[in-house]
Parts: structure tokens; sequence; C-alpha cells
């Protein structure tokens, strides 16, 4: 039976990123030190939740059903409407509901990138100790 995912790339995230090169490197000389003021608990507190926000948007599936759902929902709106009582006429109309959809999507996505940029931005303030060593660690180079 045939594979439906690479599992090369199936815990390529950004907290799985971070724990193997931790897990990788950790003793190599040079490679940052966690130290006292980061708990192992704290750091996987910041990786999880920093994961989460990442994670706030859904799969590439999700978004294409939404993305769908919001481009449909204007045609469904007009085809309410008489055609004597549209703005265009003809296939012009479903032109313009679709552009509308567009739109929509456009603004759900917008919306979401505040979200997530806004929860990252609180977590980052909430665990400085973690978020400065997780830098440390990606900007480590072997």
């Amino acid at each position: 039976m045939k594979d439906w995912h690479n599992k090369a790339t199936l815990l390529n995230d950004f907290q799985h990123k971070v724990e193997n090169k931790i897990k990788r490197l950790d003793g190599t000389p040079g490679f940052p030190v966690r130290g006292a003021k980061v708990s192992e608990e704290e750091l996987s507190d910041y990786l999880f939740f920093y994961q989460a926000a990442l994670d706030y948007s859904g799969s590439e599936r999700t978004q294409y059903t939404i993305a769908g759902g919001l481009m449909v929902l204007p045609i469904l709106i007009i085809s309410a409407f008489p055609d004597k009582n549209l703005p265009f006429k003809g296939i012009l109309n479903v032109i313009f509901a679709v552009v509308i959809g567009l739109i929509l999507f456009a603004f759900y996505r917008i919306i979401v990138s505040i979200i997530i940029k806004n929860k990252i931005r609180k977590l980052k303030s909430t665990y400085p100790e973690a978020r400065r060593y997780v830098d440390e660690v990606l900007s480590f180079e072997a």
C-alpha cells in the first residue's frame, strides 16, 4: 500500500525542529546552555504554545475549505434576489460574488495573521528566558 505522507516531514514543525536540535547537539562545544533560569517545563510550555499559535490557522485543507465557503457564500446570497435587482447582468453577477468572496477570504487571512502575531508576541513576553534560549539554539551552527 502506498504511503500518503512523507515521513521525513511529518514532524518538521517549529517545536520538533527546536527539540530535535537540542537533543542532537546538546553537549557540543559552544552550544547554548539552558541554565537555571529556564526550566525544562518552561521550555516545553513555550515551544508547545508557540507551535499552537503557529497552527492556529489550521491545515492547508482547512484553509482551502474556508476559502471555498467564503467564495460560495456571496453566490448563495445573490441567488436569493431576482436578476433585475442585482447590480450587473448575467455572469458578471457571479464573477462579482466570487470577487466579494475572495475579499472576504483576504480579510479572514489578515485577521488570523494578526491573531497569530499577537499570540506569539504575548508568548514571547511571558517566557522571555525561554525565548532567548530558543533564539540562541536556532542561531547556533554546528
